[in-house]
Parts: structure tokens; sequence; C-alpha cells
């Protein structure tokens, strides 16, 4: 029964956004004789060679799949699991992984388990629903015992990657829950009342982001008003709610460059001075692999304020642009969503802590940042994406890409104050440069202690894989 639910969540998560679109050599055996559509409704394996080609190869296998995702969208227990994904994109990276682990001819391209399972919270009930209508699927063309058991050897070690451990679970209070319940008994549309359901099942096991997803789509169907007194079973802990309304941008409009920030060209000097200053950023004193800035201060001197700029940091292909944003306090940013699916961007560094809701399809909010400090933006939905707003009151700053060279190409010859960060970093790197006229040279070094893979999730809870090594 194990490895049965090891497999079922296996197939229940591989819908992520594929690292790579598979070439025609990895789907080779498509043509092949073994692969033509079957005839009846059995998987009719053959007697030897692979469990790939005794499962009856691809056309068998998608049969399969596709039975088991209709299965779990009629579900009720887990359906709602499936709101936020691409259905056929799913289905074609299940056919690969099942296909791959079995012997077949075919590459896996999409995201390995603990990026796939990150902040999920799947668990064990879930487990259970995946397992039962998986098991109708294989059941259904009358996959073999032997077969079963091959599949599920070879998949069940998994699991571990993909279980929730019931310590990262935080129930709501059952104070919190009688509120949320009360305003359900209120509600009056069918699918709201079906969904606010399933958020408090999700709120009474633990599924912080889950449930804050389904609540999110309630609230769309039936106003926030109609069950503001809800609400803090589902956001209780969670950073500030931004709920203004919502503003519509074209999918037409250009995309973003991956980093966006500098002094010389957000605000050219009129003047010219005659110091500059080129070099690059090293981590740990090896050349930077990711993105940084650089910001300096005039010591003793006074030091010419920025103007506040309109900025954007999208959400496209399920990644955010600018990875790295430099702006000057007072500045607005506004946070367009052009993907087909929900994104619910939001921050809880200590400079600025906000939660900009779930939308989608151009939709967009914006924000001004007053506080100068960095600020980690995450998708609640999607852990692995993330991106950084730097909110400085230098008087000249620059965004640095990985080991290029930065310039500074206009400064008044004196000493300067330095703060270099990188994303590698979980600070800044402070020291003092002495700028001469005509062409200076540095190579400012910062920590790279920063830990990898996921954030935290906006109510503060690790994203990372339950198995994940320790740094």
């Amino acid at each position: 029964m194990k490895k049965l639910a090891a497999l079922a969540c296996i197939l229940a998560a591989c819908g992520g956004s594929p690292k790579k679109t598979a070439t025609p050599a990895d789907q080779s055996d498509t043509d092949t004789a073994e692969d033509k559509p079957a005839a009846t409704s059995s998987t009719a394996p053959t007697k030897g060679g692979s469990l790939y080609e005794r499962l009856g190869g691809r056309p068998a296998i998608t049969a399969v799949v596709d039975e088991f995702i209709g299965r779990v969208a009629a579900d009720a227990r887990i359906k709602h699991r499936f709101f936020n994904t691409d259905i056929p994109k799913l289905k074609a990276l299940l056919v690969e992984f099942v296909a791959m682990a079995t012997g077949g001819p075919v590459k896996y391209t999409g995201l390995d388990m603990e990026t796939s399972h990150a902040g999920m919270e799947v668990v064990e009930e879930e487990f259970t629903a995946l397992v039962e209508d998986l098991v109708g699927a294989l059941d259904k063309f009358k996959v073999p015992a032997k077969e079963k058991n091959e599949i599920l050897g070879a998949l069940g070690p998994l699991a571990p990657q993909i279980i929730t451990p019931k310590e990262r679970l935080k129930p709501a209070s059952e104070a919190l829950i009688a509120k949320a319940t009360a305003a359900a008994a209120k509600l009056k549309d069918d699918n709201a009342i079906d969904i606010m359901q399933a958020a408090i099942v999700a709120a009474k096991r633990g599924q912080r982001n889950y449930a804050d997803q389904l609540f999110s789509r309630v609230e769309a169907i039936v106003g926030a008003k109609a069950v503001a007194s809800a609400a803090p079973a589902f956001r209780d802990g969670a950073p500030p709610r931004i709920d203004t309304p919502l503003k519509k941008l074209p999918k037409s409009t250009p995309a973003q460059p991956k980093l966006v920030g500098s002094s010389d060209e957000d605000e050219p000097d009129a003047k010219a001075s005659p110091g500059s200053l080129k070099g690059t950023v090293t981590v740990d004193g090896k050349p930077l692999d990711g993105l940084g800035t650089v910001q300096l201060w005039p010591v003793g001197g006074s030091a010419k304020k920025r103007k506040p700029k309109l900025r954007t940091v999208e959400q496209r292909d399920k990644q955010f642009s600018p990875h790295v944003l430099a702006v000057p306090p007072g500045s607005t940013v506004s946070f367009p969503n052009f993907d087909g699916v929900f994104h619910n961007v939001f921050s809880i560094s200590p400079t600025k802590k906000f939660d900009v809701g779930l939308y989608k399809d151009g939709d967009t909010r914006e924000l001004k940042f007053e506080k100068p400090g960095i600020v980690r933006l995450g998708c609640n939905i999607h852990a692995k994406m993330a991106s950084y707003i730097v909110v400085v009151d230098a008087p000249h700053y620059v965004v640095v890409d990985g080991g290029k060279e930065f310039n500074f190409r206009s400064l008044k010859p004196g000493k300067y104050r330095v703060r270099a960060w990188s994303e590698r970093s979980t600070a800044p790197a402070e020291s003092e440069i002495t700028i001469k006229a005509g062409v200076n040279e540095a190579t400012f070094d910062v920590k790279g202690d920063a830990e990898s893979g996921p954030g935290e999730d906006k109510f503060g809870m690790t994203r990372q894989a339950a198995m994940a090594p320790k740094r």
C-alpha cells in the first residue's frame, strides 16, 4: 500500500514546468509497431522484454495516465489540487515519467520530486485518495500483478521526497475553524460552498498554503466581504494582504530584463565627475554565480537623493523578471502576472511584508516601497520562484550580473562607504574605498552563506524538501 501511495503522489505531482521540451530523439519510439493504439481497453502486455514493452509501450501508458487523471479530476477529496494545473502538460509529463521509469526510450523533462513538491503540503489522506484512483485506473486496463509490482518497486523509494512531515503542518485553532464554518453556512453558491469546505479541511490539517489558495478562490466567487469573518482561519500569521483593485495589462507587454537598476542610467548626472569605478563582486573569493548590487555613499560629503521610479516585476513562464531590481525609496512596483496560471507574490522580509493575492492573465497590483533594504519576493504557489527588490538610499548604485564587470562612470574623488550584496548572501558586506581622479578598480567580496533551495512560504514555514541535506 505504501508503494502504491508513492506512485500515486508521483503521478499527481509531475505537472511542474518542464526543464526543456523533449526532442524527437527522446520520443523515437512513437512510430514503432508496439506503440500503435491497442484495439481493446486492456494494456495486453507482451510476455517478454522490458517492463515498458510488457506494459504495451507508450499508448498503453498514455491510456492509463488519461484514466488516472480523469478519476482524480472527479474525486471530491483531491480534485481541487488541480485547479491551477495545465492538464495537457501534466498528462504529457506523467507519460514521460512512467515510460522512462519502466525502461522505455523516453526522457523525462519535468522537475525533480523535491522541486515539484516543495510547499505542497501533501498529506496521507490525499495519498489514500490518489492510491484508490490509481488502482482503479490500473485495474480497468487489467495490468497484471507482476507488472504492477515492478512499477511500484521502481518508483516507491521516491516517497520520502514527497511526504510532508507532520511537524511542518500547523492546524488552525478550533476557534478560527468555528468562525470559518459559520461563514461557510451562509454561502449560497454551490461552487463556493464546495471549495470553502475543502479549505476548512485543509486548515484543520494544517495545510496553510493550500487552505489559503482555496479560500482565495472563494473570495473571487462571492467577494472578500462576504467571508471576511473566516479570513483569520486561513490568513493568520501571513503578511498584510493587499486588496487594492486589480489593473489589467495586455499580454503583448514586452518581457522585462533579468536585472534593472543603475544610478547612471536611471538619473544621469548633468555634469560628469572626474572619477570612475569599475570592478567585480566575488563570493568567498570566487566569481559571483548570480546577481547582486553595489551601493556607494560619500563619506562626510553631501549625498544626492535619487527620484522614485515606477518599475515592474513580472511573472512570466513561472519566473520573476527582473530577478534583481534596484529602486530608490518611494518607488512604486507593479506585479503583473502574464501566465495562464495563478501566482501569489509575497514577501516576509523585514523591509517590506506584503501579500498581493491570487491573480493571472495580465492582472496586476502596485505597491510602494519606502524603506531601504532588501526585499525577497516569492510565490506562495510555486516554491522555486524567487527574486529581489533592493530599495537603495545610496546616491550611487548598480546591479551586478554575475562575474561581469560593473561600472560607476561619474564619481567625485574622495572616500566612499561601500555596501555590496549578492543573492548568495544573507546580508551585505560593508567596506570603504577611496576614489581618485581617473579610472579606479576594485573587487568586493561577499559571503556565500544564504541557504540554497526554496525560501520560506508566506507563513514563515520551510519549503525545503523533507530529505534535503543540511548545509
